[in-house]
């Protein structure tokens, strides 16, 4: 009879280690789920505090040809998240320092060249450009960018002067930028 309690006096300290075992267990358990919890607020506020900028318009309309090279304005506004592009002036300005993506297409109908650069505050960045045959139908090319920028930098697209762009309801003629992160 000794024995036996012996044995469940051992069986219950052993319960009792295991029982504190599980407490402790539980308790870091839970200490890492609100650590978690915390971390998960922080990004939702500093998700809520990123600013967001995206845009992308259209012309809408025919460009060119010009005697001088233009600004091309797209003033058909699909999105203008942060209002940094001004579908009156054809120019992005940055509102924060940050990466963007940048991607414009040209489109054409005519027998007329087409020639559109991007640029970023008057330096060339890249080109769209189609030489058009008398025999030439239909042709669109597009382009894109990744850039760095300061807050303040423009970034806008230019025809080059003898050439055109076509564009109507369809919105063939677009340029579309983003901010990927700040």
């Amino acid at each position: 009879m000794e024995a036996t309690l012996t044995a469940s006096e051992c069986q219950v300290e052993e319960q009792k280690d295991l029982l504190l075992s599980l407490r402790a267990t539980v308790e870091k358990q839970s200490s890492a789920l609100q650590e978690l919890r915390a971390t998960v607020e922080e990004l939702k506020r500093e998700n809520r505090e990123r600013p967001k900028v995206a845009f992308s318009a259209s012309l809408s309309e025919t460009k060119g040809p010009y005697n001088t090279d233009i600004t091309l304005v797209y003033n058909h506004v699909f999105t203008n998240t942060g209002n940094a592009y001004s579908p009156v002036t054809g120019i992005f300005k940055a509102p924060v320092s940050g990466i963007y993506y940048f991607r414009y297409t040209a489109f054409g109908i005519t027998s007329k060249h087409r020639r559109v650069s991007l640029y970023k505050g008057g330096q060339l960045m890249v080109t769209v450009t189609d030489r058009s045959t008398p025999h030439d139908g239909e042709d669109s090319g597009s382009n894109g960018v990744t850039l760095q920028l300061e807050e303040g930098e423009e970034v806008y697209t230019r025809l080059k002067a003898e050439h055109q762009v076509y564009d109507n309801g369809a919105h063939h003629t677009t340029f579309t930028g983003f901010l990927i992160c700040a």
